[in-house]
């Protein structure tokens, strides 16, 4: 059976893309519209000097002729890229021909897909050199879209909000993977598969919320659902111990000057009990 790595090389998404990097010359004008949609949202980045700052949504009038003048090329080009009706080598848009879905929200929707694809390869990448449980797996890649929200936080809020599109598909592979001690039913399988495709809408909202989050701490708005929907037996105390320190860690090592994730005395009394139980699993270890 493939990997599960490998199962998501081969989304619908992934043979999109591929087939689009493969003219070239298409490609290079699609990435050009792209940074010239960048260019168009970096004015509405919210900011505030504390670091604690929601992201509300974006909704740019004349989207698309805004990213023709930044692209350099008529606005008719841009509507005609990203209708249903296209002829000869143009790339076809992600959303396929259904006519439902605008222009405008199909050109958002590739946007969103294509900042997001380094992040997810990346994650992906690593599952697969660390040969990775599917929880692992999963962990990582929200991980890196937490990262992508984090990072693109105007993007991720451009109407209608939320994480790339894509991201249902690669729960879907997810859904499939998930180890039971019977096998589930096509309607199991779609069920955990929607459930799983509702949790990325949480962690980008978590991060557009208060994008000073880091990834771990977007991750682990989700992570009890997750785990819960991955598993088929509770999530054993090694594991809850890991995730718990893994979090600790990660807000000292990400907190801004000034702030204190602990007191002196908390810090103090954790380490002395970190100390003992760090003596108490040498032991354990060493039988």
């Amino acid at each position: 059976m493939p990997s599960i790595a490998q199962d998501l090389e081969h989304t619908n998404t992934a043979q999109w893309l591929c087939a689009g990097r493969a003219q070239q010359d298409e490609w290079d004008i699609r990435r050009s519209c792209f940074d010239a949609f960048a260019d168009v949202l970096s004015p509405y980045r919210t900011a505030r000097p504390d670091g604690r700052w929601s992201q509300s949504g974006v909704n740019p009038p004349g989207l698309l002729k805004a990213v023709a003048l930044g692209a350099h090329f008529a606005s008719s080009s841009v509507f005609n890229r990203w209708t249903a009706k296209q002829n000869g080598n143009a790339i076809k848009r992600w959303a396929g021909s259904d006519p439902r879905l605008k222009p405008r929200e199909a050109f958002v929707a590739e946007a969103k897909i294509v900042s997001f694809w380094p992040y997810r390869q990346g994650a992906i990448a690593v599952a697969d050199v660390f040969e990775m449980s599917l929880a692992e797996i999963a962990a990582s890649y929200m991980r890196a879209l937490g990262a992508w929200a984090c990072n693109n936080p105007v993007l991720a809020a451009c109407v209608p909000a939320g994480p790339p599109l894509c991201v249902a598909e690669d729960m879907a592979v997810l859904a499939h993977r998930r180890p039971t001690r019977l096998p589930m039913s096509s309607t199991e399988i779609a069920a955990t598969a929607a459930e799983l495709a509702s949790l990325p809408g949480i962690l980008v909202a978590a991060v557009l919320d208060d994008a000073s989050l880091t990834p771990l701490g977007a991750f682990n708005v989700i992570r009890e659902d997750m785990s819960r929907l991955l598993s088929d037996t509770p999530e054993p105390l090694a594991v809850k111990v890991v995730n718990i320190l893994s979090e600790l860690a990660d807000q000292l090592l990400h907190c801004r000057e000034g702030e204190r994730v602990l007191t002196r005395v908390q810090a103090q009394q954790l380490s002395a009990e970190m100390t003992g139980v760090s003596a108490l699993l040498g032991k354990v270890a060493d039988q």
